[in-house]
């Protein structure tokens, strides 16, 4: 009976010790989206310099299916509004959430 006994800690604790880690690697893939949000977010706002000063930007934190070209591949939408002397800008773009590569962008 002693053996059954440590058998079932032996169990338990290989339980606990996967369901430790699997924890663990969904907190560093979540950090490492957010990661990837902000770098995509500032990569397109620098490109955007040209075309004044930005006062505002967003982007989306959960990716959406988009199809194109008969493809459907996860994509992050986002905005950025920007102030030139003329007025004021707004622009929409849609980036491929596995490259970062911008696939869309359009003045609003």
């Amino acid at each position: 009976m002693k053996k059954n006994g440590q058998t079932f800690k032996y169990l338990l604790t290989g339980i606990g010790l996967a369901l430790a880690a699997a924890a663990s690697a969904k907190q560093y893939r979540a950090q490492q989206r957010m990661i990837k949000l902000n770098q995509i977010l500032e990569d397109v706002k620098a490109g955007l310099k040209h075309e004044g000063h930005i006062v505002g930007s967003w982007i989306e934190e959960n990716p959406h299916l988009f199809s194109q070209n008969q493809r459907t591949f996860p994509i992050y939408q986002g905005g950025i509004i920007c102030e030139r002397t003329d007025g004021t800008n707004q622009f929409h773009f849609k980036v491929d959430a596995r490259t970062g590569v911008v696939i869309e962008f359009s003045q609003i």
